[in-house]
């Protein structure tokens, strides 16, 4: 069974993710949790983490295994310091903590990330949703 995600970057990114066929894992920079692609529930940009959401307007339509799709909360209780992303206001621990969840993160319930590179096989659609244009259809099946 396969879940629906997804997930968001910036235009200029475009060019080199279709030329590699996949997104590649690369949070965090730091290396204080496994690399991930994080992924969301939601179609909407204004779920993302607020600090995110600027210039992110190419969106991803993915197929994930749903076992490979995890939780960002149950995922994070697990692999990121309680503190790391205080700064950044994304919550790590629970939906209904009122200290890390907020105006400004209120989508973290959409969130999942998966640990391993999403290859193009798994994408359904690319599209530029500021200018409405769709940049890569899956081939019919």
């Amino acid at each position: 069974m396969t879940r629906t995600l997804y997930h968001f970057t910036k235009p200029e990114l475009w060019e080199q993710i279709l030329a590699t066929g996949a997104l590649e894992p690369r949070w965090p920079k730091d290396r204080a949790a496994p690399q991930t692609v994080h992924v969301m529930q939601s179609r909407d940009p204004k779920d993302l983490p607020w600090a995110y959401r600027e210039g992110r307007t190419v969106r991803f339509e993915l197929r994930i295994p749903e076992a490979e799709a995890h939780h960002w909360f149950g995922w994070a209780k697990d692999n990121v310091p309680s503190n790391a992303h205080r700064s950044l206001g994304v919550p790590v621990w629970t939906p209904d903590d009122h200290f890390y969840v907020n105006e400004q993160n209120l989508g973290s319930k959409h969130w999942y990330v998966i640990e391993r590179a999403v290859p193009a096989a798994e994408w359904v659609a690319v599209m530029n949703i500021d200018t409405d244009k769709l940049l890569w259809r899956a081939p019919a099946q």
